[in-house]
């Protein structure tokens, strides 16, 4: 699912293979190697494909348009306002109308990150 949406995304931007690989400075085959799935890109090239297609993160990670996530989140959960990935620039929290200072999303973050270690 991954490989074929970074597909689509280089497709709808017109760029080679070569000219990507070249932009992420990986091979050809690489690119390959993502597009077709025998291989996943690691966390810093799915962050720099993000910033060249202007998508998030979460988006290319799930293979599938944040759209879609938004939509199957709203489905599961009336309740649910969005998706969003703690991990993107400008973005702001807010908790009961207030907003989340910076150094508590970076807290939130450590733990999600020494949380996810552990279930690896």
């Amino acid at each position: 699912m991954v490989g074929k949406y970074l597909r689509v995304l280089r497709k709808k931007y017109g760029i080679s293979q070569k000219e990507l690989a070249l932009e992420m400075n990986v091979s050809k085959q690489t690119i390959s190697n993502w597009e077709v799935g025998r291989k996943l890109p690691r966390m810093k090239a799915i962050e720099k494909l993000a910033k060249l297609y202007g998508v998030p993160k979460a988006s290319i990670m799930a293979g599938r348009p944040i759209e879609e996530l938004t939509d199957e989140v709203e489905a599961a959960d009336p309740q649910a306002q969005r998706v969003v990935d703690l991990s993107e620039q400008g973005l702001h929290l807010t908790y009961q109308g207030h907003l989340v200072p910076q150094e508590y999303i970076e807290i939130i973050e450590k733990l999600m990150r020494s949380d996810m270690a552990e279930h690896r």
